[in-house]
């Protein structure tokens, strides 16, 4: 009862510090904190690759939780930068057709970058136009004419003229994201199976619960105006992938 509890004074206190940025809520415990765009910098040119691919926002799904005995740097570092690591930690997802490049050696040939307070990598995309490098990874030209839309004149070079594709980044110190395209099998109306590119989309925070241990946060984010089907798909591409039981964090 209310008898020897006194409640004055037991809600939640507001955050001194608090922002959004494409739907993502950003909390500062400093009163004194820089602005969020200020603290992003430069990284929401690429962040917005992962947030902005419509005028309709993100539809997310999660989050997903696991521990792991690991330090959180680790996965932060990993995200923001080990380009090597695929071919050989994820030799596995290789070998059964997994990556849509055959030996995932385009990742190897895309660039990082370090832009304030966020970095990431790329892969290397065949020739091509904007619109058929888009459809090299998976988008239905619905989805490619929105995009169009929202994202600036420099972040289609990016893809079109330069032929890169934003791929895992992270922002300081411990929130995440990644961008595949896996090649999935489905079972065509004639029985027969197709192989089907999917591109898909994850959040996460490395949370750290002790110097050896992190709690990992993940969510499914895809652009709200996505077609059901491709939504469906994509988180499909994105649980077969990614998350507690995703092929890719288990061999991670």
């Amino acid at each position: 009862g209310d008898d020897g509890f006194q409640r004055d004074g037991q809600t939640l206190l507001p955050a001194p510090s608090l922002a959004t940025y494409n739907g993502l809520i950003f909390i500062s415990m400093d009163p004194r904190a820089e602005p969020l765009e200020d603290f992003l910098g430069d990284f929401r040119f690429y962040l917005d690759f992962y947030t902005k691919q419509s005028r309709d926002g993100l539809h997310v799904r999660g989050p997903q939780r696991w521990w792991i005995k690991a330090n959180w740097k680790i996965g932060a570092e990993n995200f923001a930068g080990d380009m090597y690591h695929t071919p050989q930690t994820h030799a596995s997802i290789v070998e059964i057709g997994l990556f849509r490049e055959p030996k995932a050696q385009k990742r190897k040939d895309g660039a990082t970058y370090w832009a304030n307070n966020g970095g990431g990598t790329t892969y290397k995309l065949p020739p091509g136009t904007f619109e058929e490098r888009m459809r090299y990874v998976g988008y239905p030209d619905e989805m490619i004419d929105r995009i169009k839309h929202v994202w600036t004149p420099q972040q289609q070079q990016l893809v079109g003229e330069d032929g890169f594709m934003i791929s895992a980044a992270s922002c300081f110190p411990n929130l995440s994201f990644v961008h595949n395209w896996p090649k999935v099998l489905d079972q065509a109306g004639n029985g027969q199976q197709d192989e089907t590119v999917l591109p898909f989309i994850s959040i996460r925070l490395w949370q750290p619960i002790s110097a050896n241990e992190t709690e990992v946060c993940s969510w499914f984010a895809v652009d709200s105006a996505a077609p059901p089907e491709y939504k469906k798909n994509s988180y499909k591409a994105y649980l077969m992938c990614f998350g507690s039981t995703g092929m890719f964090d288990q061999d991670d």
